[in-house]
């Protein structure tokens, strides 16, 4: 008997609920409608992103015999890294390629407007620009595939995939001559170390090594992409990333729809609340000037010290 009558005390509330939402339909269903013709307006209005993406595989550097690394690690020399993800992952989110990035292809009025970089010293600008490829510029690395996406978001489609090549190729300069460079540096200190030794199975392999320093150097200058592989090249691409106009709406209508019928409940309950108080034959807003003018007095008398 008590869960009948729990169940129809639940259907009378829920009924309750109903009618108030039925009772104040029109302003749901005018704060849902405004809501959602003004976030329409908004998308259509707020300026189109495109985003521009690459993906590129890391190649493996070749590792040398177990003698010829330990030879190598006797001067100081460390055998090349099996991988080199780690170092093209912080190169694609350092500052100093971005930074080469910015000045070589002038970027910088790309960017901004005019009016913007106006009475900016050089390193204002700069630091404009790292901060605006920060928010733009994004790298991934998907460790499962083992590969490193590049992504761009920009107002014009063709810039935005014009400003990935240029990382990539920046990236691939940048390496190439460091490489080229490390490779020059170790040839020269192994040369000045021939002499220095008598011992012919180390002048062997310290020959070894200088022949795999001019390798890696001619390897780096003539090859292309040498320390990494574009698996996809970036395009413009010919739809937009943002607004996502769609998502926005349906957003919008049921924070909107969640919204009014919070404000209809709240103005029921105020409306109710009134009606109580009035129901007793005493005016709602003379009897909420009385309460203010005890509160007031009651503070007073407070501040004076008296019971």
């Amino acid at each position: 008997m008590e869960k009948i009558e729990d169940t129809f005390n639940d259907e009378i509330n829920l009924l309750d609920y109903v009618r108030v939402i039925l009772k104040h339909k029109r302003l749901i269903l005018w704060i849902t409608v405004i809501a959602v013709v003004l976030t329409a307006f908004i998308s259509l209005i707020v300026t189109p992103i495109y985003e521009a993406k690459a993906v590129i595989l890391p190649i493996a550097q070749g590792v040398g015999t177990s003698a010829t690394s330990a030879i190598a690690s006797q001067f100081g020399i460390s055998a090349p890294e099996q991988s080199n993800t780690s170092e093209v992952v912080g190169l694609l989110k350092s500052n100093i390629l971005r930074e080469r990035v910015l000045k070589r292809y002038n970027l910088l009025p790309v960017l901004f407007e005019e009016k913007s970089l106006k009475d900016k010293t050089e390193d204002e600008k700069i630091w404009m620009g790292l901060r605006y490829l920060e928010e733009a510029l994004k790298i991934n690395f998907n460790q499962k595939e083992g590969t490193v996406s590049i992504s761009m978001e920009f107002e014009d489609p063709k810039i935005a995939a014009d400003i990935v090549n240029y990382i990539l190729k920046e990236l691939n300069d940048y390496m190439s001559s460091e490489i080229r460079r490390v490779a020059e540096t170790n040839r020269r200190y192994l040369e000045s170390q021939i002499d220095k030794t008598a011992d012919p199975f180390i002048k062997t392999n310290i020959y070894s090594l200088i022949a795999k320093q001019i390798e890696t150097s001619a390897m780096a200058e003539a090859k292309e992409n040498f320390a990494f592989k574009v698996i996809d090249p970036p395009k413009a691409p010919d739809k937009r990333s943002k607004p996502k106009r769609k998502l926005m709406v349906v957003v919008s209508f049921v924070v909107s729809l969640f919204f009014g019928i919070f404000l209809a409940f709240f103005k029921e309950y105020i409306d109710k609340h009134q009606a109580d108080i009035e129901g007793l034959g005493i005016n709602y807003n003379t009897m909420k000037r009385y309460l203010d003018k005890i509160n007031i007095f009651r503070r007073y008398k407070r501040v004076k010290g008296r019971p």
